[in-house]
Parts: C-alpha cells; sequence; structure tokens
C-alpha cells in the first residue's frame, strides 16, 4: 500500500492548502477572498461572462459559484445582466468598483505571489520551476 507522501492527492491538498492559507491571510485585510478575486480575474479577462462559462473558468459548479457571485455582488464588485443573446441566462460584469479593486489588488498580488513563489519553490531551480508550472496547467487541461 502507498504512503500518504506518495499520492499525489495527498501531497497536491496539503501543498494547496498552505498556499491558500497564505493568499486568505493576505486578501483577508482587503476584504476580499481567493475565490472572489479569481471570479474578478477572470472578469477583468473577458468582461461579461456567462455565469456557466466563469463556473468554468473558474472550476466551480453552478451553485457554488452562485453563493460566491451572490457574496461580490454585495460587496458592489460585479453585477449581474440580462444576456441579451438568451433571456434566460445571465452575464457577470465588473463594476468600476470591481475594476478599482483588481487595479488596487495588482500589486498585493505581485508581492504575494513573489513571496509564495520564493517559500515555495525555494531550492529549486528556475528551470524546474517552470517545469512543475507547466505540469500542472497540463494536468488541469487534461482533467478537464
Amino acid at each position: 500500500m502507498l504512503e500518504r507522501e506518495e499520492m499525489l492527492c495527498y501531497s497536491l491538498g496539503v501543498a494547496m492548502r498552505r498556499v491558500s492559507k497564505l493568499y486568505a491571510d493576505a486578501l483577508a485585510d482587503h476584504d476580499i477572498t481567493p475565490p472572489q478575486l479569481f471570479v474578478l480575474s477572470c472578469l477583468q479577462e473577458q468582461d461579461g461572462r456567462r455565469v456557466r462559462d466563469l463556473a468554468d473558468n473558474v472550476c466551480l459548479d453552478s451553485s457554488s459559484l452562485t453563493g460566491l457571485l451572490d457574496r461580490t455582488e454585495k460587496l458592489g464588485l460585479l453585477e449581474r445582466r440580462p444576456d441579451p443573446e438568451d433571456r434566460r441566462a445571465l452575464r457577470i460584469h465588473l463594476t468600476e468598483a470591481g475594476r478599482e479593486r483588481v487595479a488596487t489588488l495588482a500589486p498585493v498580488i505581485e508581492e504575494l505571489t513573489e513571496r509564495v513563489h520564493g517559500e515555495f519553490f525555494e531550492g529549486y531551480s528556475r528551470e524546474q520551476v517552470e517545469l512543475f508550472l507547466k505540469m500542472l496547467r497540463q494536468a488541469q487541461e487534461v482533467m478537464a
């Protein structure tokens, strides 16, 4: 039987929880959670996404995304609008406050990314880090 440290699920889970805690702690001062940041980032890349497309982009099921959108909308960072192409669907848009929040958070995220990379990848070469990140992105595509 495999030891738990040999199980990919265990190792990725531990690493993910540690990185998530760093992000959550850093973002708490800015009244935003990591999942809210991911949604805002997706909308910054392409505003007006359909709910199901946004759910796919942030890897959440529709019911989890609905609650996240509710909380983020209450903060005034995004808004739901009817889809002009499909009256049954909604599109999600950044508000001006949402755009400002993303801009304000840019240096925080840059510093946080450097910190996480420094702590998480300490002792690894740039090539090893790039390979690891490439493998994670590939796994995301294969497992989608």
